[in-house]
């Protein structure tokens, strides 16, 4: 009992010193935790106040996907929210759309942004294309309709053309037709001549009285009014030989009949 009782003194110290101890390196640590010391011991100057972030601001930028997208395939992702405003409304939109961008914006946030402005721009581009497209095919309508346009006046044209040329045909046939003519009234002329000449010889020969020189001259007077009719008004050529004809068939009968 004596050596427990002499013993109790010395562990109840031992148990005191010990607790002292550690109270000690406790506040130690806390001490050294809450103050930055220098290399050579001393404590340094304080610092900018150490900002404490909480559970509910951390968990608040993140937002966790719902129980009903995981069915949709994207179970287990989140999208991240900046705060800073980095991403612009319509940019979180297009980056919760895509998993692939959702995955990117938690560990390249810049690339993401170069990614959007490469897809902005590309529709831009495409949308530039669609309105060129639209604009050369209104130009594509507008020239139809001119070239049918045109192909109307050239029809048009055409026709008249083949008018004018019909035209042109029926005035050579008739310059043709009036230089014939001609031709044959100058035939008419020389034989009318010649036929007069030869009554004018023949009643010379046989040497008639004044009533033959009279009747010669009656007949050379129709002949000749004969010829001024034909000058006036064209007579077929088989209707001039026919008189012509009767003319030299009735000279000769009254020969006949005078000798």
């Amino acid at each position: 009992m004596d050596v427990l009782n002499s013993s109790s003194p010395d562990s109840s110290a031992k148990a005191d010193s010990s607790e002292n101890g550690d109270s000690e390196e406790c506040a130690a640590w806390g001490a050294g935790a809450g103050v930055k010391r220098s290399a050579a011991g001393e404590p340094a100057m304080a610092g900018r106040h150490a900002r404490s972030l909480s559970v509910d601001s951390l968990m608040g930028r993140l937002n966790f996907a719902s129980p009903g997208g995981a069915a949709n395939g994207a179970g287990g992702m989140f999208s991240l929210e900046f705060g800073s405003g980095e991403f612009s409304p319509a940019e979180m939109k297009k980056i919760m759309a895509d998993e692939k961008l959702a995955e990117m914006a938690l560990a390249d946030p810049k690339r993401v942004k170069r990614v959007l402005a490469n897809r902005q721009s590309a529709a831009r581009s495409k949308e530039r294309k669609m309105r060129y497209i639209v604009e050369l095919e209104q130009k594509v309508q507008i020239l139809q309709t001119e070239a049918t346009t045109l192909a109307a006046q050239i029809n048009l044209l055409q026709r008249d053309s083949s008018a004018v040329a019909t035209q042109n045909n029926e005035l050579r046939f008739r310059l043709q037709a009036m230089e014939q003519q001609a031709q044959l009234r100058d035939a008419l002329n020389d034989a009318l001549t010649g036929e007069v000449q030869r009554l004018k010889i023949a009643a010379v020969e046989l040497g008639i009285g004044d009533s033959c020189s009279s009747n010669a001259m009656a007949q050379q007077h129709n002949l000749m009014f004969q010829h001024q009719q034909l000058q006036a008004t064209p007579i077929p050529f088989y209707q001039l030989q026919h008189q012509q004809q009767q003319q030299q068939n009735g000279t000769a009968n009254k020969h006949e009949s005078r000798e």
